[in-house]
């Protein structure tokens, strides 16, 4: 009987005071440390989101104890004042106990299994199983480049610095992809493959590039917000990468800086991006959502819209930059997106294509995450003058993001080992480099939703009637590119880890080079630890 009555009290108390009903406290305490010790170094790092994370915990966290100890200690104070006895200027103090056991046992607080209900669900992709139609001079063709010497693994400073840069190394690795993608042995014959492809497929001819047409580039600069001025560590569009591509567009293509258009409609192109660029390629236009600073033009409108295929029937203005362009090249990032856990890839950085704001268009992307509805992104890569006009679409994992669009962070996946991704993708498949870049996410435990993906799904299979973003009654009825998961048990630097997209891989052999280098070190550091052991050395000196 005193047994059950022992274990009945412990398990009460042990209910009281479980670890899920703490968590009010410590992330409260943790938060604080977190917010003094990487804002007081460096206070511009207020504006990144885990900051602002952390400030709103913190002032919760500040405003509970504030409340509770100003209400204590009045109310102390006053009782103490007009107590007869000593039991009763004592008994508040059991009170205060009362109140501070209630705030750490107390349901009222947060308990981390509600936080579990906005997790996405887990899911295993299914390998090796494509839909779609490959496109593309080799279709399908997804090509993987990785050099880590791209960058420095420490870095100093913002990821953006030149010293945290090799611009040399990425010109290497655009030099390479660009003529793998097109199957070339030089930088010229490669170009001038892609090219023709493109005007062949548009009824232009077998004609490669012609002096005098306009090519526009839209990278991605969402996180340029706080202005011209803005300076943060948040990625964007990385000015190396755009730099390397310039130089093969004017010095290999020969294409004239006059006739190239840097451009992201939704943001202004931030001084920092700029004056890294403008420096070598002054003549080239930079065109951004305000054009009120050097060197900046601001977009201004066409008569070409583009129509969603949303339950509003949303439409939206294209700029001119796009329109007047005979070429588009896509420059996303290898992103996740803190929306519905999202991802930011080729798709969702042509969010930045069109005049309005990008808001009202968040319900219809949102919607988009279930399974079998219309997507904003099919929209965008059906479109005449977006998608219709995309000659490359080169991404830059140069710096990957892991858990929202902005705080960069290594990849422990092989090869990457605790490093920065140092990668860039190349193809002329809008939805298969979109799903290689989403498996690469993925395997690294970055837990996309599975409804992140149904924008490949709907690109590759286009449901019927359903897209005309032209609004002109012709809908959209072919695939727009080749969607798959790999297989993880194949090694990732093997080809057959897609059997549907084309999938090249450059750069393996740093990833032996490292390898070798680490057995190196083992067997050196063996063979030391062996030789200088004592008992060996007496062995040797006999």
């Amino acid at each position: 009987m005193k047994k059950g009555y022992f274990k009945h009290k412990l398990n009460f108390f042990w209910d009281r005071f479980h670890k899920n009903r703490i968590w009010f406290h410590i992330a409260g305490i943790i938060a604080i440390i977190w917010f003094l010790i990487r804002v007081i170094p460096r206070p511009d790092r207020i504006r990144y989101p885990c900051q602002q994370m952390a400030i709103a915990t913190v002032s919760g966290y500040i405003a509970f104890w504030v409340i509770l100890w100003s209400a204590l200690f009045h109310g102390v104070a006053l009782w103490m004042r007009k107590a007869k006895s000593n039991f009763g200027k004592f008994s508040p103090l059991l009170l205060v106990g009362l109140v501070l056991s209630f705030s750490v046992s107390s349901m009222v607080y947060a308990d981390t299994t509600t936080l579990k209900q906005n997790s996405p669900t887990p899911w295993e992709p299914l390998s090796l199983d494509p839909i779609g139609t490959p496109t593309g001079l080799n279709p399908g063709r997804v090509v993987w480049v990785w050099n880590p010497n791209a960058t420095n693994k420490n870095l100093i400073g913002y990821w953006w610095l030149e010293n945290n840069n090799d611009q040399d190394v990425i010109n290497e690795m655009v030099s390479d992809g660009i003529k793998n993608l097109a199957g070339e042995e030089t930088e010229n014959a490669a170009w001038n493959a892609l090219f023709k492809y493109f005007n062949q497929e548009h009824g232009y001819g077998e004609i490669g590039y012609q002096p005098g047409e306009k090519i526009a580039i839209k990278i991605n600069l969402n996180n340029c917000y706080g202005g011209y001025g803005d300076l943060d560590n948040n990625r964007d569009a990385s000015p190396y990468v755009v730099k390397a591509l310039l130089k093969q567009l004017i010095d290999v293509v020969g294409v004239n800086c006059e006739d190239i258009y840097v451009y992201d409609a939704s943001r202004p192109i931030a001084n920092w991006f700029y004056n890294r660029v403008c420096n070598d390629f002054p003549d080239v236009h930079y065109v951004d959502s305000d054009g009120g600073a050097s060197g900046r033009e601001k977009v201004t409108p066409s008569s070409e819209k583009i129509y969603f295929a949303d339950d509003e029937g949303i439409v939206r203005t294209l700029p001119t930059v796009v329109t007047e362009a005979k070429y588009l090249i896509n420059m996303p990032i290898l992103k996740r997106h803190p929306i519905d856990w999202g991802v930011t890839l080729s798709g969702k950085n042509l969010f930045g294509t069109w005049m309005e704001g990008i808001a009202a268009i968040h319900p219809y992307h949102r919607a988009a995450f279930t399974q079998g509805n219309p997507t904003p992104q099919t929209d965008l890569f059906a479109h005449e003058h977006i998608g219709g006009k995309t000659l490359l679409y080169l991404a830059d994992g140069i710096f990957p993001t892991k858990i929202d669009h902005s705080t960069i962070g290594k990849y422990n996946m092989k090869p990457f080992k605790n490093d920065w991704t140092n990668s860039l993708f190349f193809s002329q498949d809008p939805v298969a480099i979109d799903s290689v870049m989403y498996d690469f996410i993925f395997t690294e435990g970055c837990n996309p939703a599975e409804g992140a993906q149904n924008y490949l799904h709907e690109s590759a299979e286009p449901q019927p009637d359903t897209y005309d973003p032209e609004g002109d009654g012709i809908y959209l009825s072919e695939s727009l590119g080749v969607h798959e998961h790999w297989d993880t048990n194949v090694d990732v630097f093997s080809s057959d880890r897609y059997v549907g997209i084309d999938f090249v891989v450059i750069g393996e052999e740093h990833y032996i080079a490292y390898t070798n280098s680490q057995k190196t070190a083992l067997k050196n550091l063996f063979f030391k630890f062996f030789f200088d052991h004592p008992l060996i050395q007496r062995l040797l000196n006999l």
